[in-house]
C-alpha cells in the first residue's frame, strides 16, 4: 500500500469520528454549536438567539458567554430579535462609525430613528463595552414598552429616581426583564456580559410576542 493511500485513510478515518460541526442539544430540544455555554445557566436564550440568526460565537465552537459585550454587539442583537428591517442611513454618521464597519448599518439605522445617540466626542464608541443600564435604556427603546410616565422609583439600593436610567430599570423591572443581585442592588454602571445581553433580549422578545 502506498504512502499517499495510507494518509488518506488515516485522514479519512481521523474525520469520521470528530465532528467539528456537532450539534449541541438543550433540554428543550434546541441545537447550537457552542460548547462553553453547555450547563451555563443562559444556555436556552443564547440557544433561542442562535437559532433566530440573531446572534454569532466567537469561533465555531465558542460564544464566550461571560464576557463583556460591546456597544455595537448589544445594538445588533437587539435590532434583529426585534424583527427590524436594517439598512445603512448614510446621512445619520459618528465620527468613529464608519461605511466599511461591520456595524455602520446597524449604528445609522438605530440613529435615524432616535434609538440612539453619541458621545460629546461625536462618536458612538461602537467598541466599548455597555453597562447594564445602557443596555435596559436602550432595548426598552427599540422595543418601544419604555414609558415615561412610570415612576423611576425602584426597589434597587443603587438606583434612584432622578438617574437617567431610571425610568427604563423600572419598566424593565416591572415586566421582568431584568432583575437584581441578592444584595438588593441593580449594579447599573456594571458592564453587561454576552450571556445577561442574551437573556435581556429573549425577555424583551417574549414579553412583545410570546403568548
Amino acid at each position: 500500500m502506498n504512502k499517499i493511500l495510507i494518509l488518506t485513510l488515516f485522514i479519512y478515518s481521523f474525520v469520521s469520528f470528530v465532528d467539528f460541526g456537532a450539534a449541541e442539544t438543550t433540554d428543550s430540544g434546541c441545537e447550537h454549536p457552542f460548547i462553553d455555554i453547555l450547563e451555563h445557566w443562559a444556555e436556552e436564550e443564547i440557544c433561542f438567539l442562535y437559532s433566530q440568526n440573531d446572534i454569532e460565537g466567537y469561533s465555531d465552537r465558542n460564544f464566550l458567554p461571560d464576557d463583556d459585550i460591546t456597544r455595537a454587539e448589544f445594538l445588533k442583537i437587539s435590532l434583529l430579535n426585534l424583527g427590524y428591517t436594517v439598512y445603512a442611513a448614510q446621512s445619520f454618521e459618528f465620527t468613529d462609525v464608519n461605511p466599511g464597519d461591520w456595524y455602520y448599518q446597524y449604528v445609522t439605522f438605530a440613529k435615524s430613528k432616535g434609538f440612539v445617540t453619541g458621545y460629546s466626542d461625536g462618536g458612538f464608541h461602537p467598541n466599548d463595552p455597555i453597562t447594564r443600564a445602557e443596555a435596559v435604556v436602550l432595548i426598552t427603546q427599540i422595543a418601544g414598552i419604555i414609558d415615561y410616565e412610570t415612576s423611576g422609583l425602584s426597589s434597587f439600593s443603587d438606583v434612584s429616581g432622578d438617574d437617567w436610567f431610571a425610568v427604563a430599570v423600572a419598566v424593565a423591572t416591572e415586566y421582568e426583564i431584568v432583575e437584581g443581585y441578592g444584595d438588593g442592588s441593580f449594579r447599573p454602571h456594571s458592564n453587561i456580559t454576552r450571556a445577561e445581553a442574551a437573556t435581556v433580549a429573549v425577555r424583551v422578545w417574549n414579553t412583545l410576542y410570546a403568548e
